[in-house]
């Protein structure tokens, strides 16, 4: 397996696993509370693609001076060329951190594994020596980040490394997806303008966040500003299904992550995401993912109920 290109020192909370999950990717999983206040120097030596995140506690410091972030609910990808960094934390905080590490041969080739055509690579998006990026989490990847907790919690001796591949490999391929919107919006999507892709963006901004009782189509186009018309047609463009078929979706990935965190049974997930009636949240559940939603909760100690 290759070699990443970092310097930082161990410790009991960094990095507590490190990962090599194909040739040219890692994935390190940092976590734990600190007893005491520290400091900590990171050098990356070469370009490399990172994509970070985390899953408990707001962690703050600088790269090549620039102030990151780094909290919940977020994905952060930086591409990186030499780089050095530096961070405080404060006795008692407590972090579980995960961060994935791809070489650029590896990055290039997953470029063309998502867009076989365009000259996506990891030259296009670099911008000298660091160059940060996030974006907000969805439900979708927050039900694959909930199945990353799921298999690191096992342990080393039970990991599931094709599972983890798989897992790894989806976070990589949504943000990547990300990125070649954010990089040339409009390619690929029936030639929209930055303008109406801004305004599709907004409206997906509105439906997550309102995903148990959505907007009407009437409602959501007078929201972002354009007729109800266009934003039908301009929405099945851009993200590849009706605002129907997006909410429906993005409402089982939410009850999924809900089901696997262990803290909802069936039918608070479904009413959590807007479902009144429980039989068709369990079919349209099992239609998508394969099993009940129950199996699920099972799974993580739910009551299934």
């Amino acid at each position: 397996m290759s070699q990443l290109p970092l310097g930082f020192a161990r410790s009991d909370v960094f990095a507590v696993k490190n990962i090599a999950v194909r040739p040219g990717v890692h994935i390190m999983v940092s976590s734990g509370v600190f007893p005491r206040s520290q400091k900590r120097r990171t050098e990356v030596f070469a370009p490399v693609f990172e994509l970070s995140y985390s899953r408990k506690g707001d962690i703050q410091g600088e790269v090549n001076k620039r102030l990151v972030e780094l909290k919940p609910g977020h994905a952060s990808l930086g591409f990186i060329n030499r780089a050095s960094g530096r961070s405080e934390y404060q006795a008692g905080l407590d972090i579980k951190l995960y961060s994935l590490w791809v070489l650029p041969g590896a990055f290039d080739t997953f470029c063309r594994a998502v867009r076989s055509t365009g000259a996506f690579a990891f030259a296009s998006f670099r911008q000298g020596d660091y160059r940060p990026l996030r974006f907000k989490t969805d439900a979708q990847e927050e039900r694959v980040l909930s199945a990353v907790d799921g298999c690191l919690e096992d342990g080393a001796d039970r990991l599931n490394g094709l599972f983890l591949e798989s897992q790894v490999l989806e976070l990589l391929s949504l943000n990547l997806e990300r990125l070649f919107g954010a990089e040339r919006p409009g390619e690929g999507s029936a030639g929209l303008s930055r303008t109406d892709t801004e305004a599709l963006l907004e409206a997906r901004e509105i439906l997550l966040r309102r995903i148990e009782s959505p907007p009407s189509l009437a409602e959501l186009s007078h929201l972002i500003r354009i007729n109800d018309c266009k934003l039908k047609r301009s929405f099945k463009a851009y993200f590849g299904k009706t605002v129907y078929e997006y909410v429906r979706e993005q409402r089982l990935e939410r009850a999924f992550s809900l089901l696997a965190a262990g803290q909802y049974n069936v039918g608070q997930s479904a009413f959590a995401v807007g479902y009144t009636n429980i039989s068709h949240f369990s079919q349209a559940f099992r239609e998508k993912f394969g099993v009940g939603p129950k199996t699920v909760a099972r799974r993580r100690g739910g009551t299934g109920r």
